[in-house]
């Protein structure tokens, strides 16, 4: 076929000359020539019909005036959301564009720029009729004319949500709505009022049932008062995510309902906080207000819905509410959940970008309190991570959100700072001090993680040294910083981090995490450059001065833990639990793995190191069940620690060496192949009869899988 004839049977192109765009439908059905007046043409006026113009894009019919009626609308509703929300309703077009060209346009979208297809979020499907893609131009920041809060990077645009929402960070994929996830994995479902809460995954034991009281009362004054002051002194200073001003402001409002007789579903957002923050107040004062705290709790509950469907600040504080809770109880959300949907749900609404530079025209009370919500996830991501030898929520090298202004809550207001922020070491510390030295200690736990423990192990740990004599002397700047005289308790202290021993016990923890990677090291492990498998007697020693310095760490963690504990006031939490159980199974694992540990070792020392590890993991057994695991690992390994210990002096050099000696100053090993004496045998098969805590199975394998190795397989050097 020809190309004139195949070119006969293509679709006519639409004119889009003046003439079509000008001439109104009603003029073109009836020939008439049309003037392209605005908002109507003569002859539509004279006519009193619709002057309708054809989209030529679109082919469909528009009022003439169609853009600048659009155009009003948004500006009357900007004017709108400006009185409500002046750090989300942002001109579009912006102060310093000139408005006489048609070329007038969104200060970061140049005209005529390539455009990028974005898939919408779900909050505008959800509310609107459009297609669920639209189209962006790309764009980047102008760093000298940043007028405009404006967030952006370079694999991501932000898109404003829908009135009342706040902006949302979108990465590389676009994310689904935030509310919905935590809906799905806490079991939640959207509720009408005061529906009961009985999902057993969102905190409440099995089998029990959470007393209610309709309607529900608040607490009497002076149990309130005392309540609000065991969350302030002893929680808000390690997880300051809530302003202290605001939430008496709940707090009232609240209370003013309860007496009115108005039912609580009015205002869920502030029912949610303080029933929160009383449910946790009561954990903190003791076991013997469990019971009431799971009330509180799964009263609070009912309220969620409220908070995480503003998908804003509120949401992020409202999941750190439920973190904090799981970590002081026996019961709760899944921690690793939870601390995930935190970090995702900040990064999803750009807390991890800088606020200085993408949240300029955010009031200060806001811009800080997204930082501080921010660090408060990012904390418990580093804690859990390590804890469960799991990835990190965040990567480091996407954080650039400052650190969170050294002053109290107090200070702090809409329209300002009403004191300076602390700016040196001499200054009297503050709430957020002790906070801020932590977010520091945690960024030193992310590069201790990028460093050693990648995913995947290298085979080559050439320069391992240097990385950690450097991140040592990191370890030691951080604790020669520690800030001293912090008192946030006026009275007892409640927590671990509220009294002064908080800061030690870190830096102890933090030596095993450093040096952790030497201690379960095999000879597969530690290649040397030129591929003989055969550790250099230079390794060696570093390893044994690591085992020695972790005994050293880790006794002293279980004496001071020991110490604290004492106080009936303190109460324990998992992380805790687990960092003790941590630092007594590291002790015993040391005294197995070095000669040189044992022999610098006192036995009455190892008893009281274990009788310490152990009085505490018996106490805590005998309040929470779900800890008797740890107890009786611990136990069963300490007996036959001590009795190794005692008993070494009727054991023979080569015997003792080869069954737990593996250290470079052990004069005979066990040859490959030769069977470990039955006694050491014994106990080795015994550990396989332990029940492992499944949260600490890794660590535990880990570490025993080492005795077993250099016990049975008798390498040259730990």
């Amino acid at each position: 076929m020809s190309s004139q004839s195949a070119g006969a049977h293509q679709a006519k192109r639409p004119r889009i000359g003046e003439r079509t765009m000008l001439a109104c439908i009603g003029c073109k059905q009836k020939k008439l020539k049309c003037d392209g007046q605005s908002p109507k043409c003569q002859n539509c006026a004279r006519t009193g019909r619709s002057c309708l113009v054809e989209d030529p894009g679109t082919g469909l019919h528009r009022p003439r005036d169609y853009m600048k009626s659009l155009e009003a609308r948004v500006a009357y509703l900007e004017g709108l959301l400006q009185q409500a929300r002046p750090e989300v309703a942002l001109d579009h077009f912006g102060p310093n564009l000139s408005r006489d060209s048609d070329n007038s346009v969104h200060p970061h979208i140049v005209p005529n720029q390539p455009t990028s297809t974005i898939p919408m979020p779900p909050a505008f499907t959800d509310l609107s009729n459009t297609s669920s893609f639209y189209k962006l131009p790309v764009s980047s920041i102008d760093a000298e004319e940043n007028h405009v809060d404006v967030l952006s990077s370079e694999v991501a645009l932000l898109c404003l949500s829908a009135a009342g929402r706040e902006p949302h960070y979108f990465g590389p994929s676009s994310a689904v709505s935030f509310s919905r996830i935590v809906s799905v994995t806490m079991g939640l479902t959207r509720r009408e009022g005061n529906s009961q809460h009985g999902h057993v995954g969102c905190g409440k034991r099995p089998g029990t049932e959470v007393p209610r009281e309709a309607p529900l009362r608040l607490p009497s004054p002076a149990l309130r008062a005392s309540l609000s002051e065991a969350y302030f002194n002893n929680i808000h200073p390690q997880y300051p995510f809530l302003h202290e001003p605001t939430f008496r402001t709940w707090e009232d409002n609240c209370l003013k309902a309860s007496l009115e007789g108005h039912g609580s579903s009015d205002n869920g957002a502030s029912w949610f906080f303080v029933l929160m923050v009383y449910a946790i107040g009561f954990l903190v004062l003791g076991q013997s207000h469990y019971d009431a705290a799971e009330t509180y709790y799964s009263r609070a509950l009912d309220h969620i819905s409220a908070v995480l469907d503003r998908d804003n600040l509120a949401s992020i504080q409202g999941i750190l509410s439920c973190a904090v809770y799981s970590i002081r109880s026996p019961v709760g959300v899944s921690l690793w959940k939870v601390s995930g949907m935190a970090i995702r749900h900040c990064v999803e609404l750009g807390y991890h970008r800088s606020a200085e530079r993408y949240h300029k025209n955010t009031d200060v009370l806001t811009k800080e309190m997204s930082k501080r919500c921010f660090w408060v996830a990012y904390d418990i991501d580093r804690v859990v991570a390590f804890t469960l030898g799991r990835p990190l929520g965040i990567s480091d090298d996407s954080i650039d959100i400052e650190m969170p202004f050294d002053i109290d809550d107090e200070n702090i207001t809409s329209s300002g700072l009403l004191s300076p922020s602390r700016a040196s070491l001499a200054d009297p510390p503050t709430l957020m001090t002790g906070f801020i030295h932590v977010i520091k200690l945690r960024r030193l736990w992310s590069k201790m993680s990028d460093n050693l423990y990648p995913p995947i192990p290298r085979r080559c740990e050439c320069g391992h040294r240097a990385t950690v004599e450097s991140l040592r002397q990191e370890l030691e700047e951080w604790r020669a910083n520690t800030p001293d005289q912090l008192d946030y308790s006026r009275s007892h202290p409640l927590s671990v981090f509220t009294s002064r021993s908080w800061f030690q016990l870190a830096y102890d923890h933090a030596i095993l995490l450093l040096y952790r990677h030497f201690m379960v090291g095999s000879p597969k492990n530690h290649v040397t450059p030129d591929g003989t498998g055969n550790m250099m007697a230079a390794d060696a020693q570093i390893t044994e001065r690591a085992l020695e310095e972790c005994a050293v760490r880790a006794r002293d963690m279980c004496i001071l833990y020991r110490r604290v504990y004492q106080s009936s006031s303190v109460q324990f939490t998992w992380g805790s639990l687990y960092t003790l159980f941590l630092g007594g199974l590291t002790y015993l694992y040391c005294l197995w793995r070095s000669k040189r540990v044992r022999q610098s070792t006192r036995q009455a020392d190892v008893v009281t190191t274990c009788m310490a590890c152990s009085t505490v993991l018996i106490i805590i057994a005998e309040r929470w069940n779900l800890a008797t695991s740890y107890r009786d690992i611990f136990e069963a390994l300490s007996q036959r620690t001590i009795d190794m210990v005692c008993n070494e002096g009727h054991m023979s050099d080569s015997t003792l060496g080869s069954a737990v000696g593996t250290g470079p100053n052990v004069d005979t090993q066990l040859p490959m192949g030769e069977e470990v004496p039955p006694s050491m045998q014994e106990w080795i098969m015994g550990l396989d009869d332990l029940t492992i805590p499944q949260e600490s199975e890794w660590l535990v394998q880990e570490l025993l899988q080492g005795v077993k190795e250099g016990g049975m397989l008798g390498f040259d050097s730990v």
